[in-house]
């Protein structure tokens, strides 16, 4: 019997039934599709296996379809080239696929499948092709959160998670490679939602973590599902299938945190070329970021990326024992410098007006104090103050700043790792290395003396 659109394997899952249709997760790697994924899968309807490559299958089936359709013609689908396809095609895709899943929900128990492929962006209107019905989950972060959740995982050079095409363009700049990657799938995104705004519900990463059972509510409600409440909580006591690509970490969690928001504050914005910073901000104003510019890595605390958030950048001058400990560690030190030392360092880089030394814990709890060059002169050299545009700011948690002050951490290494940050409002882009110097010097973890000036010879 040939096959058609009634008696294909599986027909009718996914087509003209909105109670079974199914749910395409979109959105780059690093932005949180793992987490999303086993919310889904933790709903008593829907089954959300690892990644299964369904939409990579999907086109190459329908590049199957298209050379066989139209051998000798010239005109057949190629890679990047979304043309419509032919009801055929649509009906033998969808059953090939629908034979796999259908199995693997009546193993589930469950009556809906979700996929999450980091390759759905690539192929995302043969999807809609092939299932006119499905929904979309578009799954937004801010691009710099998104570079530093990247070059995290992979601390020796970037691969897997979609990076490589990617990392050839950019050999030894990972920012750009990622901001590249991370524009590549967003542009997807922001092309398939303006034309099908129906299909498409958007969800920031940043809400997910911070207000997950609203917006957990909005993605039920949009895929026309039964509310879970609490699922944000019981999806980690739930059992999940975890062979496959994925987040790993995920595996070692046990509750949705907002943590990790805000970390691409470390990202140095200079290594981003202006072209694609360009396109990167027009994509962040979009999907509701703060842009990416001289100003953004001079937060010294916890910067919330979301445009409509409200940020407070001040100090938190609360305090706990640790933060209380390191202060008082550093300003001993500090105060331990006799007059002469002080107005040495001084002379030596007299474009560091102020350090200003900022303990911050990872809740956003900090202290700062601050060394003043006109204050040099003073008894002990040292000043509490408010920050001002004339201050370098220094900014680690409690554990890095008692790593340098013990010399276990080196504090270049630190810098250029972003556990210790150095905002120079002089030099937005630059590494400090003038402030770098006369806090190693301040805190008396310089050995070798630095000169200034180059000696003539003979």
């Amino acid at each position: 019997m040939p096959l058609t659109e009634s008696n294909l394997p599986g027909a009718g899952i996914g087509d003209s039934d909105p109670a079974h249709a199914p749910v395409f997760i979109v959105g780059t790697s690093r932005s949180g599709s793992t987490l999303l994924r086993i919310i889904v899968d933790s709903h008593p309807d829907f089954a959300c296996p690892p990644e299964t490559g369904v939409p990579s299958a999907c086109a190459q089936l329908a590049r199957v379809w298209s050379t066989v359709d139209h051998a000798g013609t010239g005109d057949r689908w190629m890679p990047g080239k979304q043309a419509d396809l032919a009801p055929r095609a649509v009906a033998g895709i969808r059953a090939a696929v629908d034979d796999v899943m259908s199995g693997y929900l009546r193993s589930q128990n469950k009556t809906r499948w979700c996929d999450k492929s980091l390759d759905a962006y690539q192929y995302i209107d043969i999807l809609s092709q092939v299932y006119p019905d499905a929904k979309f989950i578009l799954l937004t972060r801010h691009v710099m959160d998104v570079v530093a959740s990247g070059v995290e995982i992979c601390p020796w050079g970037l691969h897997r998670f979609g990076y490589d095409p990617f990392v050839a363009q950019y050999p030894g700049n990972s920012v750009a490679a990622i901001t590249a990657y991370w524009i590549a799938v967003m542009n997807s995104c922001a092309e398939f939602e303006a034309e099908y705004p129906d299909k498409c519900h958007r969800v920031r990463y940043e809400d997910l973590v911070t207000s997950p059972e609203a917006t957990i509510a909005g993605i039920f409600g949009f895929l026309g599902a039964e509310q879970v409440p609490g699922i944000a909580e019981t999806c980690f006591q739930t059992p999940h299938e975890h062979d496959g690509p994925g987040d790993e970490k995920l595996w070692f969690t046990s509750k949705v945190h907002d943590e990790s928001v805000g970390r691409g504050v470390v990202v140095p914005v200079a290594a981003v070329p202006p072209p694609m910073q360009k396109a990167a901000n027009e994509l962040l104003t979009r999907f509701g970021y703060r842009l990416i510019d001289s100003e953004w890595n001079a937060g010294t605390g916890p910067v919330d990326p979301r445009a409509d958030a409200e940020q407070d950048t001040r100090a938190d001058t609360s305090d706990s024992g640790e933060i209380s400990a390191v202060v008082r560690a550093i300003r001993e030190r500090i105060g331990s410098l006799s007059e002469a030392e002080h107005e040495e360092i001084a002379r030596r880089w007299p474009a560091v007006t102020c350090l200003n030394f900022v303990v911050r814990a990872p809740g956003g709890q900090g202290a700062q104090l601050v060394w003043d060059v006109p204050a040099a002169a003073a008894a002990d050299g040292l000043a509490d103050a408010e920050a001002s545009d004339k201050l370098s700011f220094f900014i680690a948690n409690p554990a890095t700043w008692m790593s340098i002050l013990r010399g276990e951490s080196n504090p270049i290494t630190a810098v250029t790792s972003g556990r210790l940050r150095c905002v120079n409002p002089r030099e937005p882009n630059a590494l400090g290395a003038d402030e770098t110097h006369a806090l190693g010097t301040l805190l008396g973890l310089t050995s070798m003396p630095v000169a200034r000036h180059r000696v003539p010879v003979g």
